[in-house]
């Protein structure tokens, strides 16, 4: 019997490769796993990389995975060859996952990936994950709202400057705080740190420093507003936005949701977009008032790999 091997795929393994990575997923993974496979197989040398576990000519499975600036990465997917992919168990998956996400890690390692996250439905997460030590760490639901209905009044006592305006040591500070205590993905704080969650940002093509905002009480820095403008598809994503502890409880947070809106008509985007922690109830809320409404969710799950 021939041995389990990893290596990288052969270009006429891609349609397999895909096959195996976008089984059960939905359209929008789909198309994401798709553009990664090509990626990989077009750029070898990229920061994208695929891997393949084979037993001879055997596929037993694939894993494909990406680094970001800030020291992240991406598991894009990590799957193994079963007729019985309903029933197998982080066990059985192990034997082959293990070898793969080992060769995938050693390659991020030397991209200084330090943090890896990965993402799937929320109802079934895969094996494969939990196989490799992966955690989760939180149910997120992408929401989204046409720019026009984010016209409700500014609270007076607040003002918006650019970012532009800070240092990045101010922003860096600034953000840390607001990561205090937070109800938006809290699992992620023992992960994240925010020079690195930033630089992730910026690395961003769609990145414009001016769509950044800082929120000010009595000259005091208090919150942000961390946007994208994807002119393109013509909508606006709002990354990140959060208020210092000692900032709550103001009602603060339309005024900042307020701002993205202000920021993507400024733009002529249409719509804006944003990703939520499922229990965030009162960040739900807000959105619930401005007319947001659902269209995806997934749950993200991660591990640090240093």
């Amino acid at each position: 019997m021939n041995e389990l091997e990893v290596r990288p795929p052969r270009p006429a393994e891609s349609a397999q490769i895909v096959t195996l990575l976008t089984a059960g997923e939905s359209e929008m993974r789909r198309h994401l796993i798709t553009s990664s496979v090509a990626g990989a197989l077009k750029n070898p040398d990229a920061k994208t990389v695929g891997l393949v576990a084979a037993c001879g000519d055997q596929m037993r499975g694939a894993v494909i995975g990406s680094a970001l600036p800030g020291g992240t990465g991406v598991l894009v997917g990590l799957r193994i060859a079963t007729e019985e992919q309903d029933e197998l168990t982080p066990e059985a998956a192990a034997e082959v996952a293990a070898p793969l996400f080992q060769a995938l890690t050693a390659y991020l390692h030397a991209l200084d990936v330090r943090f890896i996250q990965s993402t799937c439905d929320t109802q079934s997460p895969p094996a494969e994950l939990m196989a490799v030590g992966f955690q989760h760490l939180a149910d997120l639901q992408y929401l989204s709202v046409e720019a026009s209905a984010l016209n409700a009044q500014v609270s007076p006592e607040l003002t918006f400057v650019d970012a532009t305006e800070l240092s990045e040591e101010q922003i860096v500070e600034l953000v840390e705080q607001t990561y205090i205590d937070t109800r938006d993905c809290p699992s992620m704080n023992q992960y994240r740190i925010a020079s690195e969650t930033l630089a992730s940002y910026r690395a961003m093509p769609q990145h414009d420093p001016t769509a950044w905002r800082i929120a000010q009480h009595k000259g005091e820095a208090i919150g942000c507003v961390l946007t994208l403008p994807f002119v393109d598809s013509n909508a606006l994503e709002l990354t990140y936005m959060g208020v210092v502890p000692s900032a709550r409880g103001n009602r603060w947070g339309a005024s900042l949701v307020s701002e993205a809106g202000r920021i993507a008509q400024q733009r002529g985007l249409q719509t804006v977009n944003l990703g939520v922690d499922q229990k965030n109830d009162p960040a739900q809320q807000i959105y619930e008032r401005f007319g947001f409404t659902s269209f995806f969710g997934e749950s993200v799950w991660g591990r640090r790999i240093d």
